[in-house]
């Protein structure tokens, strides 16, 4: 990423193009991460728009501390996500849901199960277990760069995995387990 270095020292001059090509470089990521927690793609762009807004205002008290100018905009899209949901509560529109065929349904409603029994354990993890195992499987990040997001050691982050798919397994299990 020797190219992102002189892309954030010249956006923290001011340089819009700069920063412009920081976020055609960084928005996707940052916008599918916040669309695999919000599970709606319409906030999940508010989200990552607020977030890159933010980003502009900051970055010129941006500074090269050791991580990654992408854990710099991870951390502000969890916040961002955190505040989203203490001031909202989620609604499920079903309105032009198609009814499936009968053996399709059967299939479709054991999948839903599932996703329902799995969200709701999620849910009731704590902050950290729930963004490390969302990082690592949902977001495919390694656990070096779930370090550099999260601000900890790999091997921290390799320990709270594990502890984390532990706690899971408890929360499903908890509940009858899965369908």
């Amino acid at each position: 990423m020797a190219v992102i270095r002189p892309l954030v020292d010249r956006a923290r001059e001011g340089d819009a193009e700069a920063f412009g090509a920081l976020y055609d470089r960084f928005q996707p990521e940052i916008l599918r991460y916040l669309l695999v927690r919000t599970r709606d793609r319409e906030v999940a762009e508010d989200l990552a728009q607020q977030v890159f807004l933010k980003a502009w205002q900051a970055i010129p008290r941006y500074q090269h501390r050791g991580a990654p100018f992408r854990a710099w905009l991870y951390r502000m899209a969890h916040n961002q996500m955190v505040d989203h949901f203490r001031t909202s509560r989620p609604t499920t529109d079903l309105e032009g849901v198609d009814l499936p065929e009968d053996a399709e349904a059967e299939e479709r409603v054991l999948t839903a199960e599932t996703h329902d029994v799995l969200r709701g354990a999620l849910e009731r993890l704590s902050e950290d277990h729930r963004q490390v195992l969302v990082l690592r499987f949902l977001m495919e990040k390694s656990a070096r760069e779930i370090g550099e997001i999260m601000n900890r050691k790999e091997v921290t982050v390799r320990g709270l995995q594990m502890r984390a798919l532990q706690a899971l397994r408890r929360e499903i299990e908890s509940t009858g387990g899965l369908p």
